[in-house]
């Protein structure tokens, strides 16, 4: 089976191309606003993909997946073509794949996400990730798995590194064959460790400049 996964892609996916296969994911942060119009094209562009199987989760600038799911529900039952998983899992062809949308933050505003010292909080989102799942789609990144930026993005900041330590101990304790994420720009790409067997994808299309500055626009993985 042939992932492409892509991630952050803030309402500019058009301008991506991508070849069609088997799996499409795309790890989140798909809006700019929380204007349903904006998810409702990212939809139609998603389902007219040519992949057998496209699968997405929402990200921390996606506000209206977590303020308004009635109106998501709605909007979704128009386009079953597409998978979304929030905190839920789907099996394609025998691999169980699994979507959470959490992120550890040190400011409010950003939609799912708890305080990075809420460590009972990150506990439970990550508890429910099931022990077998073969694919874990997350749109931040576990601590020291491509999570580090480039440059601060504030002049008080020191932390370079801002994945989950607790979704990075979820991930050794389950051992997924692949974790795909996003969130953190600048630090696309793919991390193969051979112990323990996951591998680690940070799929953001998108710079840190909200550019197609990245070295791809999307990242191709065979499991």
């Amino acid at each position: 089976m042939k992932v492409h996964c892509i991630s952050d892609t803030h309402t500019r996916h058009q301008e991506i191309e991508l070849p069609g296969g088997d799996v499409l994911v795309h790890s989140g942060d798909i809006m700019g606003t929380p204007n349903p119009s904006e998810l409702s094209e990212f939809l139609v562009w998603f389902s007219e993909q040519e992949y057998t199987t496209k699968i997405f989760i929402a990200g921390n600038h996606d506000h209206l997946f977590e303020d308004r799911p009635d109106l998501i529900d709605k909007i979704l039952i128009m386009f079953p073509e597409v998978i979304y998983l929030q905190d839920s899992e789907a099996v394609i062809d025998g691999v169980k794949f699994y979507g959470s949308p959490w992120i550890p933050t040190n400011r409010e505003g950003k939609a799912f996400s708890y305080r990075r010292d809420e460590n009972d909080i990150a506990s439970k989102h990550w508890a429910k990730i099931p022990t077998d799942t073969d694919v874990l789609i997350t749109h931040g990144p576990a601590y020291g798995k491509l999570d580090r930026i480039m440059r601060p993005v504030r002049k008080d900041q020191t932390q370079l590194n801002l994945g989950c330590p607790i979704l990075g101990k979820t991930i050794k304790d389950i051992n997924p064959q692949l974790h795909i994420c996003g969130h953190i720009h600048s630090s696309q790409g793919i991390l193969d460790i051979s112990e323990p067997t996951t591998t680690y994808i940070n799929a953001a299309s998108l710079g840190e400049d909200y550019q197609y500055s990245n070295q791809r626009r999307h990242i191709e993985w065979e499991i």
